[in-house]
């Protein structure tokens, strides 16, 4: 046994990783959540409604084809305990699994056809120093393991630093996002099918404020959204 398995065997038995949601104790082919509480997550799924609340967000956008979301974000619930896991405790590998997951369980709803690229929402360049990490990035790339599309982080940019939005009122997180990002033209995207991806999606402030910046700079495309959750509707 090499010594990296040998110090991965001692972790494993003196630390043994535990369940994020529940904190039970992991067995064999477990990762971060146990199989009891994955199978307990709340999916969201809204893309399968006829009325679907997440796309209503974005209604009136031209170019928006669809919008989707895996789970449903509530307070207190187990999703805010994975999101807050990987976003401000490091959990790099978490994100990039639930991404890999969110594709595999939503791939036959035919929501990734003809999607050319992943574009993750930017952090900026403060923010991401701070964290060491963008989140979203993580995600998409997870989903891209899994649905082989590609991931673009060099066509938005985040120009200002804004505060945590969490508190905010939905005026005012559409004011927090005015003029945030900024995207570059690319000859590349013209006539391609963009799914822009973020963490959470609440008011869809944010990614309204990214779309309104990609279209400015890429107005031949087409734009769908893809949250790893939604705020419950």
């Amino acid at each position: 046994m090499t010594f990296p398995r040998l110090l991965d065997s001692l972790l494993w038995l003196f630390y043994p990783p535990r369940c994020l949601v529940c904190d039970r104790q992991l067995i064999d082919d477990e990762q971060f959540v146990c199989f009891h509480c994955l199978c307990d997550l709340p999916n969201a799924y809204y893309h399968r409604q006829t009325d679907n609340p997440l796309a209503a967000l974005y209604a009136g956008i031209p170019q928006m084809v669809g919008a989707a979301a895996f789970l449903r974000y509530e307070k207190e619930g187990s999703v805010q305990t994975l999101i807050h896991d990987f976003k401000y405790n490091n959990n790099r590998s978490l994100a990039e699994y639930l991404g890999r997951m969110a594709v595999s369980e939503m791939a036959d709803d035919g929501i990734f056809e003809g999607v050319d690229f992943l574009a993750p929402v930017p952090l900026h360049r403060k923010k991401e120093r701070q964290r060491g990490y963008n989140q979203s990035l993580l995600i998409a790339r997870g989903m891209s393991a899994v649905s082989r599309i590609p991931v673009r982080d060099d066509i938005l940019v985040r120009k200002v630093y804004t505060l945590s939005q969490t508190r905010k009122s939905l005026y005012d997180r559409h004011l927090n996002t005015e003029d945030v990002f900024a995207a570059r033209p690319f000859d590349d995207l013209q006539g391609k099918h963009i799914m822009l991806v973020d963490d959470v999606v609440t008011t869809g402030a944010t990614s309204i404020a990214c779309i309104e910046a990609l279209t400015k700079a890429n107005p031949n495309v087409r734009l769908s959204v893809f949250s790893l959750a939604s705020v419950a509707r």
